[in-house]
C-alpha cells in the first residue's frame, strides 16, 4: 500500500495563519497477517506527522543555522538558554526527526487501540520520506529501501530492520527482561541447534555483546530454542516474525504460549536526511521506494541498471516514471515458467508483495 501526499503546514498560531511551508511526503505499508495495521497506517501516520511539525513550524521556519529556542509558546530565550542548544549541537534536523519519531509512536499507539477494541491482529513496516525545507527526511521502521539513483552512483538512503540487523538489540533485551522469554527460549545464537551430547562441551555461540564468536559450555538450558533463529530471510524472532520495526503487532503471541513478541518489535523509525542541495540532479535521476518484495530478488546495483536503460529508451515519455515502477514489479514477479514463477534468469521470483515508488528528482530539486 502506498500514498502520495502534497501539505502546506500551517502554524497553530492565529496571528500567524498566513505562514506556511510546502511539504510532499511518500509512505508505503507492507503490511503481514492481515491488510488492517497496513490500511490503518496509510490513513492515519500522515496526520501524526502533520500535527507534530505544525507544532513546531515557528521554529522549523526561522533561520536555519538559529539553535531552537529551550521553550516553545514564543519565548525566545535568554543567550545562557540559546547556548545548550549550541553546545548539543540541536538543530532543525533535530526537531524534524523528532517530529516523525513521535508520530510514529503516536500512531502506533492508534492501532493498539483500535486492535484491542476492534479484536484486530497485524502488523505492517513502514518507509516515509518527507521533502522539507529543501532535505529528505526518510524514516524507516521495516525492510523496506529507499535508493538514489544520481547518474552511475547509487546512494542508500535507508537501512533494512530485520531478526538478522538487530540479533544483538534483541538478545539485550532477553538478557535484561528474562521473563519476556519464559523458560522457552534462550537468549544465545548458536551455528545450529543444540543437541543433547552437546552439553559439557564448549561450542561455538554470540551473545548480546558480541559482534563475533566466541565458545562456551553448552549447559541443559542451551537446549531451548534461541530468541533469534534462522537462516537469511527465514531468520525469525521468537520463531515468529521477521521483521523488528513497524507499526501494529499489538497482542502477537508465541504460538502455543503466552509470550508476547512486541516487546522485542521497536515502532520507531531510523531517520536519515539527504540535503536535495547538495546534488545537481538531472532527467534520469530518480529517487526509488520499494518493499522487500522487489529488493528479496533484485540488488540495488540491478535496479540502477534496468532504471537507467529503461529511462534512456523512455526519455520522451511523460508517463516513463510511472511505468519504470511497473517495470520494475514486472521484473520481481517474473514469468510463469513450468507451474513456477521466475525471474530472467530461471530462479525463483518473488514470493512477497511488490510496491514500487520512482520519484524524478529534477523536479523535486528544482521546487526547493
Amino acid at each position: 500500500m502506498d500514498i502520495e501526499e502534497e501539505w502546506i503546514l500551517l502554524c497553530p498560531n492565529e496571528d500567524t495563519q498566513d505562514q506556511g511551508l510546502a511539504a510532499t511526503y511518500w509512505g508505503l505499508f507492507d503490511g503481514h497477517n492481515g491488510p488492517m495495521a497496513a490500511v490503518l497506517a496509510s490513513e492515519q501516520l500522515h496526520h501524526c506527522i502533520k500535527e507534530q511539525l505544525e507544532e513546531i513550524l515557528d521554529v522549523i521556519s526561522g533561520p536555519c543555522n538559529v539553535p531552537p529556542p529551550l521553550h516553545l509558546a514564543g519565548h525566545k530565550g535568554t543567550q545562557t538558554e540559546i547556548s545548550y542548544g549550541v553546545e548539543k549541537n540541536i538543530c532543525v534536523e533535530n526537531l524534524v526527526k523528532g517530529a516523525l519519531e513521535t508520530a510514529f509512536k503516536n500512531c502506533d499507539e492508534l492501532i493498539e487501540h483500535y486492535q484491542a477494541s476492534h479484536n484486530q491482529a497485524g502488523g505492517c513496516t513502514v518507509l516515509v520520506i518527507l521533502r522539507l525545507l529543501g532535505k529528505l527526511y526518510v524514516a524507516n521502521a521495516g525492510d523496506s529501501r529507499a535508493i538514489i539513483l544520481h547518474k552511475t552512483q547509487v546512494l542508500p538512503l535507508s537501512n533494512e530492520f530485520t531478526a538478522v540487523t538487530e540479533r544483538q538489540r534483541i538478545q539485550h533485551l532477553a538478557f535484561l527482561k528474562p521473563e519476556l522469554i519464559g523458560d522457552v527460549f534462550s537468549r544465545y545464537e548458536f551455528p545450529r541447534r543444540v543437541k543433547r551430547n552437546d552439553i559439557g562441551k564448549k561450542i561455538l555461540y554470540r551473545d548480546y555483546f558480541m559482534s563475533g564468536w566466541g565458545y562456551k559450555m553448552a549447559q541443559e538450558d542451551d537446549l531451548k530454542y534461541p530468541v533469534v533463529h534462522g537462516d537469511g530471510r527465514q531468520t525469525r524472532v521468537m520463531g515468529t516474525i521477521a521483521v523488528t520495526r513497524g507499526l501494529g503487532d499489538h497482542g502477537l503471541m508465541v504460538y502455543d504460549s503466552d509470550l508476547q513478541v512486541k516487546p522485542f518489535l521497536s515502532c520507531i523509525p531510523e531517520v536519515t536526511v539527504f540535503d536535495l542541495g547538495q546534488q545537481e540532479f538531472g532527467q534520469s535521476d530518480v529517487l526509488v521506494m520499494a518493499t522487500d518484495g522487489l529488493w528479496d530478488v533484485m540488488s540495488n546495483k540491478e535496479v540502477a541498471d534496468t532504471s537507467q536503460r529503461f529511462l534512456e529508451d523512455q526519455n520522451h515519455n511523460p508517463r516513463r516514471f510511472t511505468m519504470l515502477a511497473q517495470c520494475l514489479v514486472n521484473k520481481a514477479r517474473g514469468t510463469l515458467q513450468d507451474g513456477d514463477w521466475k525471474l530472467e534468469d530461471g530462479s525463483f521470483a518473488s514470493f512477497d508483495d511488490i510496491s514500487v515508488f520512482v520519484i524524478p528528482l529534477l523536479n523535486i530539486a528544482d521546487s526547493v
